[in-house]
């Protein structure tokens, strides 16, 4: 078989467009996830004495840019030295992020929510990620330096018996010159693997530790568990990247729109006695317009601290039913996939969603 490799390494620039290429963490790739090049090119429409009907006599490159989707499976960590940019991806995607270390337990969580302005001194400024793709030239490893990139969507899929998937979607400003790969990656031990066993998923009574937004802690006492088959959670932030008249020829200024969150949950079509009733949601939606809440949290099982675990939760403090049809087949019991789209909590989350990581890693 001929030469097949490829790793990924993430780094955070000081600066958009200067590489960081030293100080990075190593994430797996689902898929290769080879970032697309984009060129501006067009033809040279100018009447220089040829004979126009014969053809175009040249085209000229105007612009640069490019573009990835990042299909991984979900670690709380990194390895290599920087660790935390599994959440450093996160936040890029937010543009703001509370570190602390809890005193008690030592492990270190890191909170993070839309912000109006995730540009701003106080949040990334001029921050961006470097996306290092290395890939095998033949028999040759090169690093190829995705650089200026920004975050537009996540992805977070689980299904039972698999691990849990994100998906983030990127663009940037160009690839850098190509060098020698960064070599010895080093990938997150197994046992902070985000899996499908790992997961429990609540709705009602959701108590948040701490002062809204910055919260330190979730606890589900009073909560009533769902046991989906299925689900997907998928944040947009509505990013664009521009070209203006600055001097470049690609993209120097990204402007922002409106962050949008959805859910969407497989289960079973029932109404029990207690617990959860996926009729009673379904019968909801029909009867108005209504909304409910739900938080899910990945317990990976391995202390990041004393009697703490890495850990992954995403709090979704009002989500609009949307409905979704009950699915009837002679050959199993009926199912419902249920849909939802977030609403911002303007007086007790103050938040659309927002997302907690427990790790180790001091800051992301």
């Amino acid at each position: 078989m001929a030469e097949n490799k490829i790793y990924l390494a993430l780094g955070e620039e000081a600066v958009r467009g200067v590489k960081e290429t030293a100080a990075v963490g190593f994430i797996p790739l689902s898929s290769p996830a080879i970032p697309k090049t984009e060129f501006e090119e067009k033809p040279r429409k100018e009447f220089r004495g040829e004979a126009a009907a014969l053809g175009d006599t040249a085209v000229d490159r105007l612009g640069r840019k490019w573009g990835a989707k990042l299909d991984m499976p979900f670690f709380t960590e990194a390895g290599g030295g920087a660790k935390g940019i599994v959440g450093t991806l996160l936040k890029h995607f937010f543009g703001k992020v509370t570190s602390a270390q809890n005193g008690v337990t030592g492990q270190y969580r890191h909170m993070l929510y839309p912000v109006v302005d995730p540009f701003s001194a106080s949040c990334l400024g001029a921050k961006a990620i470097t996306l290092n793709l290395n890939i095998n030239e033949g028999p040759v490893m090169k690093n190829w330096p995705f650089v200026g990139g920004r975050v537009k969507s996540l992805a977070f899929e689980q299904d039972a018996g698999g691990h849990l998937k994100m998906s983030a979607e990127m663009f940037g400003q160009y690839r850098d010159a190509v060098t020698a790969e960064i070599g010895s990656p080093v990938f997150a031990s197994e046992n902070l693997r985000c899996d499908y066993n790992n997961l429990k998923v609540y709705t009602g009574v959701i108590t948040r530790t701490g002062t809204a937004p910055d919260y330190t802690d979730f606890a589900f006492g009073s909560a009533t568990q769902l046991k989906p088959d299925k689900l997907s959670v998928k944040i947009e932030n509505s990013m664009e990247d521009v070209v203006r008249l600055s001097g470049l020829d690609y993209p120097d200024k990204t402007r922002m729109g409106q962050f949008k969150v959805s859910l969407e949950i497989t289960i079973d079509w029932e109404d029990p006695a207690s617990g959860f009733s996926s009729v009673d949601e379904f019968s909801a939606w029909v009867a108005a317009a209504s909304s409910t809440n739900f938080c899910l949290h990945w317990d990976t099982g391995t202390q990041a601290g004393t009697g703490d675990n890495h850990g992954l939760y995403i709090d979704l403090p009002i989500m609009q039913r949307l409905g979704g049809e009950p699915d009837y087949k002679l050959e199993k019991d009926p199912m419902i996939t249920l849909k939802y789209e977030g609403l911002f909590d303007a007086t007790t989350a103050k938040y659309l969603v927002g997302i907690m990581l427990k790790n180790t890693a001091t800051a992301v």
